[in-house]
């Protein structure tokens, strides 16, 4: 049973419906590797999992996970040493993906100073957009508990509301009886 009141519990509501047929699947900001273990474990063979960071204390973090449970010889994983935006507009040159997640914010037992910024991370959406199936899915995770995350935040939900609603299905999930402000989950879906 999943926490309801769990922003990255909650999506996984999402994701697990997806990853039973998903081909190619992003996690934009692969940070310690949970999210994506959590994805490569559910993953078809013929799957191919992206993962980005910034940090290179990330990407290696989040290859020794996926390494220890044998998931870099079950599916195609590709890591990225790159900014989203960057990796949107010129790593990642499939035209029909399935899954792209983002979890906002600072690498857990990272550098705090280092964080994820609104106009990186619009750019990345803006770069994914084309590029997601129809169908396809994009879940964000927002952390609106310090003043860097609920700019984030915002910049974010201002952007994500002017998408075309002919195109896209936008929807804003959000814990209302929770102190301290926690996690806030966005979802865009192609139609």
């Amino acid at each position: 049973m999943i926490n309801i009141n769990n922003a990255v519990q909650f999506q996984h509501l999402l994701w697990d419906r997806i990853m039973v047929e998903a081909k190619t699947v992003v996690d934009a900001t692969c940070g310690n590797g949970y999210d994506l273990l959590y994805l490569a474990e559910r993953a078809q063979p013929d799957c191919h999992l992206y993962g980005i960071d910034i940090q290179e204390q990330a990407i290696e973090s989040s290859r020794a996970l996926l390494e220890t449970h044998d998931m870099t010889n079950r599916i195609m994983i590709t890591f990225l040493h790159s900014s989203h935006d960057v990796a949107f507009k010129k790593d990642i040159k499939e035209a029909s993906i399935d899954l792209i997640v983002f979890n906002l914010g600072y690498l857990p037992g990272g550098d705090h100073r280092i964080m994820t910024k609104s106009h990186h991370t619009i750019a990345a959406i803006e770069q994914a957009l084309p590029k997601l199936a129809k169908d396809g899915i994009i879940t964000i995770a927002v952390y609106p508990g310090t003043d860097e995350g609920l700019q984030e935040k915002e910049d974010l939900e201002s952007y994500l509301c002017e998408l075309n609603q002919k195109e896209y299905n936008n929807c804003h999930w959000k814990p209302i009886n929770q102190i301290n402000n926690p996690p806030e989950l966005y979802m865009v879906q192609k139609r």
